[in-house]
């Protein structure tokens, strides 16, 4: 991380302690040092401590000094250059300390916000969800006290969710205080290697090294790794659809193969003829002198569509031996 390099959100349990306490310190000497200034006026000055100028005046530089003051591990550090490009033109303009004040108090408050609802790379679906929620909760006016307690109740029930293993990750990473040690952890969790992963898993993991390694902004890397992992996805997506459509195409296939070779069987069925007379069931000749020896009234029937199958006789013999008993069977009506 280079010096120059803004802290970005989310922040870490050791960020937000340490916001916290450095705040604390910063009010507590500002308080300190107005009652200082304004007991110093009241002893010495005629006019009173509102309406002495000289006073007034060490007031705004002491409002001015706390709330600029370019200093790691202040909350104001963590804010863009605009919010104090405003404060700087404000006290330029010799705005009220009333209304600088609510102007800080505002850019205090979308901190607050911004450190609880900001999403992190390696946040869970319920953290995810979580800070929705409590960007909603923002929105609607509901106190900072409340949305602290919720939040920490839904962090405390998914912490009794994980594994050890992931506990201790989150343990690592709540230590974190500064932007590098942010970064190497994140990096560790995105980018670490996996034996279950796919080449492109790899070539993703390999990309996404390169990002954190030239310290690019938390919001563009989780951009990127959001669009990788949705492009992936989607591929993975194509290809199931694709492999479905082989396998509708192979079983569409084999269907229609397997008609075909029924077919097949069925007119090699049909090619054996079996004699007809009850009792013989000997197979007639195809090819020969006793060829086409029948029933020639089942013949006529079958071409008149009355019957589907001929009716064979295996030998002169048993058409005349049996032509009487078929007869009596099939046409006696």
């Amino acid at each position: 991380m280079t010096a120059d390099t803004q802290p970005t959100y989310p922040l870490t349990k050791a960020q937000v302690d340490e916001i916290a306490l450095v705040h604390e310190a910063d009010t507590s000497e500002l308080e300190g040092r107005l009652k200082e200034l304004s007991e110093t006026c009241q002893s010495t000055c005629a006019t009173g401590f509102s309406k002495c100028a000289t006073h007034q005046n060490e007031m705004r530089k002491l409002y001015q000094d706390a709330y600029t003051a370019a200093s790691p591990g202040r909350w104001t550090s963590y804010r863009p250059a605009e919010y104090n490009n405003d404060l700087k033109k404000m006290f330029d303009a010799q705005a009220t300390i009333e209304k600088i004040n609510d102007r800080a108090r505002r850019e205090k408050m979308q901190h607050i916000k911004d450190s609880q609802c900001t999403f992190g790379l390696s946040d869970h679906a319920t953290v995810k969800n979580t800070k929705i929620r409590a960007a909603e909760l923002h929105g609607s006016g509901t106190s900072s006290a409340d949305i602290d307690s919720y939040i920490i109740e839904e962090s405390e029930k998914l912490l009794s969710t994980l594994t050890p293993e992931q506990q201790e990750f989150q343990a690592e990473y709540d230590k974190s205080k500064s932007e590098a040690e942010k970064y190497a952890y994140l990096r560790t969790i995105a980018c670490a290697t996996k034996p279950t992963d796919t080449p492109r898993d790899v070539e993703l993991k390999l990309k996404w090294t390169k990002l954190f390694d030239n310290k690019a902004p938390y919001n563009d890397i989780l951009s990127v790794m959001e669009k990788d992992i949705a492009d992936a996805k989607s591929n993975a997506l194509i290809l199931e659809n694709r492999l479905a459509d082989l396998r509708n195409a192979q079983a569409a296939n084999n269907k229609a193969k397997a008609a075909k070779e029924e077919s097949k069987r069925k007119q090699a069925r049909d090619a054996i003829r079996r004699c007809c007379s009850e009792g013989c069931g000997s197979v007639c000749e195809l090819n020969g002198p006793n060829a086409d020896l029948g029933c020639e009234r089942c013949f006529g029937m079958k071409e008149e569509g009355a019957l589907q199958n001929y009716s064979w006789f295996c030998s002169p013999e048993c058409a005349k031996t049996n032509a009487g008993s078929h007869n009596a069977r099939f046409h006696s009506t």
